[in-house]
This record gives C-alpha cells, structure tokens and sequence, in this order.
C-alpha cells in the first residue's frame, strides 16, 4: 500500500505531461515538481526518464484493460458493434482517467526504439483478447484478423483524436467510431452463402 501510495503521483504526473508535451515532456524533475517531492524519491522509483515512460505506458494500458474486462462482463456475448462500442467506451473511459498522451504513444513511432516497441506489445497484449471477441462474433477469417485489427485501431485513434482535441462531444465519436468498425469488419467478413435455387412454381413449368 505504501508503494502504490509514493508510486501513483509521478505517473499521474507524468501522464499529465506526456498529455501536454508529448513523450518530450515527461522529465524526471518536472515530474518531482509537479508532485511535491524530491527527484531523490523520483529516482528511487523510477531510475530513468525511460523507465517512468514505460510505467505510465503499463499504467495506462493496464487500466484499459480492466475497464474492457469490466464492460465485457457486463454486455457480453454480444454481436460485433455491441463488442466494439463497449471497447471504445472503455477506452474513452481510460483516456479521460489517465489522460491521451499514454494512449497516443501505445502504437506510435518515435526516437527511442525500446518505448516504441514496449508500446505496441501493450496494445497488442490489451487488445488481444478483444480482437479474438470481435472477429469470432463478427465471422472475419483467421487470415484477414490481424490487418482488419491494425485498421480498427487506426481508425479508432483518428476518431478520438477529433474528441479529446474538442471537435466532437464523447458521445459523437464513439458512435463513429463504432460505425467504422462495423464497418470495416463487414468489408472483412466472408460472404454469406448463396441461397439455395427457388423451386419452380407450377406456373413456371407451364410457360
């Protein structure tokens, strides 16, 4: 409990900052300023600048995935758009907790290549078990799952962008967002089988 306790204000902290500067942003003695306390105590937990990055990163990421698994149990089994929306909502949810600068750096590129790939594993460990919910309710073959998950996050990101940048209410942009969804995993889905011929009427047979 103490641990927790002197840990959760410097990735506040810095999560606050990365939301506002981006990764640049995040500095062990503007973190220790920001919070009240020494970068003695900064250092004791977070060694470098990098190792508090990579804790906001599994901070946020393991918030977005107790807030799915939450909403899962909650609304699912469910169809493809229910999965879906309750994936964005968790993830508005997670973004308006711990702020977008996290959720921006999950799947981005940047200069320091060990961040950039601990970011992706993130994403693909949090999103993992949602893209295996989403793709077996939604049909979408084996071999087109990864792709179609890759352009769902894509466009996932783009859309909230526009909401927490202020150009679209929450409620606005995770309908978007889930319509996008489901329709990008219609244009994935496998073609529905064809109908089996209509018998001939009596009336066909006699023309």
């Amino acid at each position: 409990l103490e641990l927790g306790f002197l840990v959760t204000p410097p990735l506040r902290a810095a999560a606050d900052l990365m939301t506002a500067s981006g990764m640049e942003g995040v500095q062990l003695a503007a973190v220790a300023s920001a919070t009240g306390v020494t970068r003695q105590l900064v250092y004791r937990f977070f060694p470098s600048r990098q190792a508090l990055v990579l804790a906001v990163l599994e901070d946020f990421a393991d918030e977005l995935a107790r807030r799915f698994g939450h909403g899962a149990a909650q609304a699912l089994p469910g169809d493809g758009p229910a999965v879906a929306r309750v994936f964005v909502e968790a993830a508005c949810d997670t973004i308006e907790a711990k702020g977008a600068g996290p959720w921006e750096l999950l799947d981005a590129t940047g200069p320091d290549p060990d961040v950039v790939r601990a970011g992706r594993a993130l994403l693909d460990r949090v999103i993992a078990p949602w893209q295996r919910r989403i793709v077996d309710s939604a049909g979408v073959a084996p071999g087109d799952a990864a792709i179609t998950i890759r352009m769902i996050v894509a466009l996932g990101r783009a859309v909230l962008a526009q909401w927490y940048g202020g150009h679209l209410s929450r409620a606005a942009a995770v309908d978007y967002t889930t319509r996008g969804l489901v329709a990008v995993l219609a244009a994935f889905t496998p073609a529905a089988a064809t109908p089996a011929p209509r018998k001939r009427l009596r009336s066909d047979r006699t023309r």
